[in-house]
């Protein structure tokens, strides 16, 4: 049925006779249609077709040998009236609802139809109505997508997206057990993804959309960076630049996939991002993620999240003077260029706060050995008064219900051995064991805060400006120069304005012991130490650590199992660090004792008063 038309318009375009304005329309046709081919979101719609070529026959555009990715679709093609100003009326006349190639790819429908007005000018849709009904698609190696419903609307101000029921699957699982597993499938009960702007042209925000996940920008990263920049900034020169507010919203519920090649499947109940920005030249924006119900599960390693958020808010965001900084670093440097350039894309915003929670964590380390979950935990940064001197930045974190569990191995399975190198001179080569003393040394809560003051901000891209980007040089001696003033210049800022770190509120409890954490941190670019301070710790509970350690070390002895001995090596070198550590420290208590860490002024190390190589 399809080819026998599809030669029919052919040949009549073939024997059609034009007038020389009409060719030039329909020429003109031919390339806006062109162009858009392999575009998603773009003239045909959400989906994206590609053809052997565009046949235009007065105001009928179809397609030649059109195909959706591999599959061969047969005719399709539409009405494209014009109506002045690179805008048209289009209409949907053959869609793919009932194909079946010999090779066993095929599409099926029960509705597929759009309509709306094209503005080429901006590449994007004033206004559009699609719809397509029980979409099934079967590839030629056996692929196969479904989806019950998919809808858009759009008009001069934004649009919706709304996807039921998206399925997919592929790959072959293996017959034999040394057999590769190809297998992949996806299904989403739910995808909802709509926008409003103001301030912007009309159609402006189906055209941000297109460009946002047009496969040919995705495709760009492997055209190099200059490529995919020259995207991104066409994304936002034409419609967040100009809008003077937005907000875009995607809901994602009922997510399942599975990956065969590296035995990973995820779950997701539910997903949603909400983002808004408002203003002119410099933008309020925020973004807002939320999911529930996360699992990952890849071979024995596993992750879990009953639920998660993450909160941003940027305040002053001079979102052009970014993208303009950024994409000169894509560029080669130009003589007498410098990294200023750097300091325009860290100080594009006056303030920046991120929160973020998670509740009932669980995840695996590494080493499969053991398993560790968090009820709740909370983080933040914040960063404020960037583009002053006297910035500030806050960090916070915050976690309860802390546990570590043992993993059963497999039988026949040997798990690696943890390995922390930080403190394998102290433990005696590696850690690899659970037991309850392992255990008790895990905090069950933790909190602390870090706050960083004066920091000399403004003077950052004028010290900057002295050190010259590659390439920008040519002579060694004139670079070496001006290395030399830029390694001055960095210092300088922080000998006249040197920032300041506090420790607060930071705090840990576990079984058998408690921490408490405070003190300040005067910064000075010079070393050994850059700079002086004084931190006191309150650490209570060492006496009950060296009893349990003692009590593991005898355990292990009159078991004299397999690794009692390592066992036993083990519990006194932590009884021996706990005894050590209640020495160094002033007692205030029975069983807690302060410790006061000072650094000078003149580069010296003191505890408690005394020099620390002397403790």
């Amino acid at each position: 049925m399809f080819p026998s038309r599809f030669g029919a318009i052919a040949a009549a375009t073939a024997l059609f006779s034009f007038t020389s304005l009409s060719s030039a329309s329909a020429q003109s046709v031919e390339q806006i249609v062109s162009s858009e081919l392999g575009h998603s979101f773009g003239l045909w719609g959400p989906l994206a077709f590609d053809a052997d070529g565009v046949f235009v026959r007065s105001n009928t555009v179809s397609l030649q040998g059109a195909r959706y990715g591999s599959i061969p679709v047969d005719l399709v093609s539409m009405q494209m009236r014009p109506l002045g100003d690179s805008v048209y009326e289009i209409s949907s006349i053959e869609m793919p609802t009932d194909v079946l190639n010999p090779d066993g790819s095929g599409v099926q429908a029960s509705e597929w139809r759009f309509q709306g007005e094209w503005n080429d000018a901006i590449k994007g849709y004033q206004t559009l109505d699609y719809k397509i009904a029980d979409l099934r698609m079967t590839t030629p190696n056996g692929g196969r997508y479904t989806a019950d419903e998919v809808v858009m609307r759009a008009d001069e101000n934004g649009y919706s997206l709304r996807l039921s029921n998206l399925a997919g699957s592929g790959g072959k699982r293996p017959t034999l057990e040394s057999d590769p597993d190809t297998s992949f499938a996806l299904s989403i009960d739910t995808i909802i993804y709509e926008g409003r702007w103001t301030g912007s042209a009309a159609g402006a925000p189906y055209a941000s959309l297109g460009r946002s996940f047009d496969l040919r920008f995705l495709q760009a990263r492997s055209e190099g960076g200059d490529s995919l920049l020259a995207s991104t900034l066409e994304h936002l020169e034409n419609l967040y630049l100009p809008a003077s507010s937005s907000f875009t919203d995607l809901q994602i519920s009922g997510l399942e996939a599975y990956f065969g090649p590296q035995k990973l499947k995820i779950k997701l109940d539910s997903f949603s991002l909400p983002a808004s920005s408002e203003g002119e030249q410099l933008k309020t924006q925020m973004v807002n993620v939320v999911f529930e119900g996360l699992d990952i599960n890849r071979r024995e390693d596993f992750a879990s999240m009953k639920r998660g958020s993450v909160n941003v808010d940027l305040d002053g965001a001079n979102v052009e003077a970014f993208s303009m900084a950024l994409a000169s670093l894509f560029k080669s440097a130009e003589a007498g260029a410098n990294w200023s350039v750097l300091a325009d894309i860290l100080l594009f915003f006056d303030r920046i706060g991120v929160e973020g929670s998670a509740e009932g964590l669980v995840f695996a380390l590494p080493d499969r050995l053991f398993s560790i979950s968090m009820q709740n935990a909370q983080g933040a940064l914040g960063l404020t008064d960037m583009r002053l001197d006297g910035g500030f930045i806050t960090l916070r974190g915050q976690a309860d219900g802390i546990d570590l569990q043992a993993i059963e191995t497999p039988l026949g399975v040997e798990p690696d051995p943890i390995v922390i190198p930080g403190i394998v001179p102290v433990l005696g080569g590696r850690l690899i064991r659970f037991d309850p003393l392992s255990q008790s040394l895990v905090p069950n809560e933790f909190e602390g805060t870090v706050e960083v003051t004066g920091l000399p901000m403004a003077n950052l891209r004028q010290t900057l400006a002295s050190l010259p980007r590659s390439g920008s040089v040519q002579e060694p001696s004139v670079l070496m120069r001006s290395m030399i003033g830029g390694a001055l210049g960095m210092v300088t800022p922080f000998l006249i304005q040197p920032p300041q770190v506090n420790v607060t509120d930071t705090q840990v409890i576990a079984d058998d012991y408690s921490m408490s954490l405070t003190g300040q941190h005067q910064v000075m670019p010079i070393p050994p130490l850059f700079g002086f301070g004084r931190f006191t710790a309150s650490v209570e509970g060492m006496s009950k650590v060296e009893a349990r350690a003692n009590a593991t070390t005898e355990a292990a002895l009159a078991a004299a199992g397999e690794d009692a001995q390592g066992l036993a090596d083990y519990g006194r070198r932590i009884a021996g660090w706990a005894k050590r550590l209640r020495d160094l420290g002033t007692a205030s208590s029975a069983d807690e004792h302060t410790y006061v860490l000072e650094l000078t002024q003149f580069g010296e190390i003191e505890l408690n008063g005394a020099p620390l190589n002397q403790q």
